[in-house]
């Protein structure tokens, strides 16, 4: 099984979310089950936060997305399954 990972590390955070839904949409296309988000962690707290968030679950899914948050030790990745 492949997963896609997409860096959106120094993205204002609209243009991060942009990025992310277009990412979605080609792990949807491809059939890919995981998606890692870098965003970094010193000077990115706001995507850090943001992706790590239950807003940003609730958000994708309206969009038609279910993710599942999955376990990372590396504070400047978000991964997630995609359900």
């Amino acid at each position: 099984m492949s997963l896609l990972e997409i860096n959106i590390h120094g993205h204002e955070l609209w243009g991060a979310i942009d990025e992310v839904l277009s990412a979605l949409e080609e792990c949807k296309i491809n059939g890919y089950p995981e998606i890692n988000i870098i965003h970094g962690y010193k000077h990115g707290q706001v995507l850090k936060n943001y992706f790590r968030s239950n807003k940003f679950l609730v958000e994708m899914s309206r969009e038609g997305f279910q993710l599942k948050i999955k376990a990372n030790s590396d504070p400047a990745i978000s991964s997630f399954f995609i359900l």
